[in-house]
């Protein structure tokens, strides 16, 4: 059995943190090599900042990475900026620390967007319309959208239908393939997606990122 992830990643919610038990008292084999950054310079300070190496903040205040403010500010300077990059065509994940803050970032990028037509309701207490971004949360097996995959928690998805009975047919946005989930599953397991918590996003890869932290983090 040949087990794959991070150990460094966040600890799950529930129940978790086997790789990390692993490595500590059996040592693991690592890849040496980062390819989800495009600037070799940020590559590498992610990397320390993985570490634990407070000196890494150092890359992201000199490229004005990093803006202070107050919660309400700070919703709307992230605002702001996932409707620039998505002006610019990319895709762009906001972050947020709690699900309070998601919910808020949520709603007010979909009213950005200008919802409209049939909707379907969400486990978030929000409601999906045609062309919204959602994310599931729950992995399942049954709905496979190829060969070999399936939907899985933290997968993000277009919204390319709306059906009456509350169902809803999506676009996965990395892979391109088509998957359509039941009204059940979009009820007790699907959220808007245009923003999440930190926990959520982990595996996400995405083209930016733009989010909030509270000072309150290890």
């Amino acid at each position: 059995v040949r087990l794959v992830g991070d150990d460094r990643q966040l600890a799950a919610v529930g129940a978790g943190g086997v790789l990390r038990d692993i490595a500590a008292t059996h040592g693991a084999v690592r890849l040496d090599e980062l390819v989800r950054f495009a600037d070799p310079a940020e590559a590498e300070a992610s990397l320390a900042m993985r570490d634990g190496d407070r000196s890494a903040l150092g890359y992201y205040l000199d490229n004005d990475r990093v803006h202070v403010g107050d919660i309400d500010g700070c919703v709307h300077e992230v605002l702001e900026a996932w409707q620039r990059e998505r002006t610019g065509g990319r895709d762009c994940l906001m972050l947020a620390p709690t699900r309070e803050l998601v919910r808020e970032l949520n709603l007010q990028a979909q009213a950005a967007r200008g919802p409209a037509g049939a909707s379907a309701p969400l486990s978030d207490g929000c409601a999906a319309h045609l062309g919204d971004v959602v994310i599931t949360r729950r992995n399942d097996r049954r709905l496979g959208v190829s060969a070999t995959d399936w939907v899985k928690n933290g997968d993000r998805w277009k919204v390319e239908a709306v059906r009456a009975n509350g169902s809803l047919s999506v676009r996965h946005l990395a892979s391109r393939l088509h998957v359509d989930l039941p009204a059940g599953y979009v009820a007790a397991h699907v959220e808007l997606g245009y923003a999440s918590t930190v926990h959520t996003a982990q595996g996400i890869t995405t083209d930016v990122v733009h989010g909030i932290v509270t000072g309150a983090e290890d």
